[in-house]
């Protein structure tokens, strides 16, 4: 056996250490975020489908079964009763919301690997959420704050961050990602922190 292939097993197993132990959904998550995160195009381990876990996307390519909720989610169910129990804090967490529920969470006939301006626009007037200014602008930041790619032609897709944003983090208390044009608070505008200066200054 040459060194490389030597080398090739041994990373095998130390792979194979850290997962031995855990639930056979856990193993197949573990492995697709991998798998994802370095670019590992067609890479995964196609789940057992009596093993998937429910929640976790599973392409077309790998699997013929459609992906199902996790554990305590109905689904399929409407879009403000989704937003209701995941509770975004922020616009950046809303639109991870929103694409997780059209990936996951909505009938089967209206369900999409990827959203665009107008589902976002959609979403926010179901959910109610105030509606954006520039869509575009918003997916943007979710694609730089690490929930969203791009896929092409004005549409973004759920990554495996952003869907463990939804499915594991929320509902939370903390406020990741950006705030502005959500529920979270608002920095204060530039006019009322020059009074603030001005009013401190006298005397």
């Amino acid at each position: 056996m040459s060194e490389d292939a030597k080398s090739d097993f041994m990373a095998a197993e130390e792979i194979k250490k850290i997962l031995h132990g855990r639930q056979k959904a856990e193993q197949e998550r573990i492995v697709r975020w991998v798998s994802e995160s370095l670019e590992l195009a067609g890479a995964a381990v196609k789940p057992k489908v009596e093993h998937a876990h429910p929640g976790v996307h599973v392409p077309a390519t790998l699997a013929d079964t459609p992906s199902r909720p996790r554990d305590g989610e109905a689904g399929p169910k409407d879009f403000r009763s989704f937003f209701q129990e995941k509770q975004p804090k922020n616009d950046v967490q809303f639109v991870a919301v929103a694409a997780y529920y059209h990936r996951f969470m909505a009938p089967a006939a209206d369900r999409k690997e990827a959203i665009s301006s107008a589902d976002l626009q959609d979403a926010a007037r179901l959910a109610p959420w105030t509606v954006f200014a520039k869509p575009s602008k918003t997916l943007g930041n979710a694609v730089r704050q690490g929930y969203m790619n791009g896929s092409g032609r004005g549409t973004y897709r759920l990554n495996a961050v952003g869907e463990n944003l939804v499915s594991m983090t929320l509902p939370g208390t903390a406020t990741t990602g950006s705030t502005k044009g959500g529920r979270g608070k608002r920095r204060p505008s530039k006019k009322a922190g020059a009074k603030k200066s001005r009013k401190s200054g006298k005397g």
